[in-house]
C-alpha cells in the first residue's frame, strides 16, 4: 500500500485496486505467499477513508462497507498464505485487513547497541478505534476455523 497523503486509508480506489490485484494473483500459480506491507513510513493502514466517506450518501456507504467486507473475505480466503507486515499504525479497517491475513508481524524499531529483538520497542500501534464510539468494526472478519490436533 502506498497512499501517503491519506496514510493508506482504504478508499474506493484503493479497495478496487486491492480486489483487482487479489483476483490476478489468485490465478497465478507461482504465488507462494502474499505480503501486505506499507510503502508509507510509520503507517500500515489508517482504516477506512473517513474524508471520502463523509461525501457519500447513506446508500453509497452501504455499498462501500459491503465491498470492504468483500476485500477482507477475499484476503481470508486467498489460496496462498497471507502476511501483514505491520509497521506503524494499523487502525480500524487497517487492523481488520491485518486480521484477515493468516499471519501478522509487527515491526520493531532498530535501537542503539546490542539489544535483542525482544528488547526493541514495537513500532506497530493497533486499535479498533470505532469501538470507542460504541460502533462495531465495519469490515468484519470471520473467525478462523478451529485448530485441529
Amino acid at each position: 500500500m502506498n497512499r501517503p497523503s491519506a496514510h493508506n486509508a482504504l478508499g474506493s480506489v484503493l479497495v478496487s485496486q486491492l480486489l483487482e490485484a487479489l483476483a490476478q494473483l489468485r490465478e497465478d500459480r507461482r504465488v507462494r505467499v502474499l505480503l501486505f506491507r506499507s510503502g508509507v513510513k510509520g503507517v500500515f493502514c489508517a482504516g477506512a477513508d473517513l474524508k471520502e466517506r463523509e461525501q457519500m450518501s447513506e446508500a453509497e456507504v452501504g455499498v462501500f462497507a459491503h465491498r470492504l467486507r468483500g476485500l477482507m473475505n477475499e484476503i481470508a480466503a486467498f489460496p496462498a498464505p497471507t502476511i501483514a507486515a505491520m509497521d506503524g499504525f494499523a487502525l480500524g479497517g487497517g487492523l481488520e485487513l491485518a486480521l484477515a491475513c493468516d499471519l501478522r508481524v509487527a515491526g520493531t524499531e532498530q535501537g542503539e547497541g546490542e539489544e535483542t529483538v525482544s528488547e526493541r520497542a514495537s513500532s506497530a500501534v493497533m486499535g479498533l478505534i470505532e469501538t470507542t464510539r460504541g460502533l462495531l468494526p465495519g469490515a468484519g472478519k470471520h473467525p478462523p476455523p478451529p485448530l485441529s490436533n
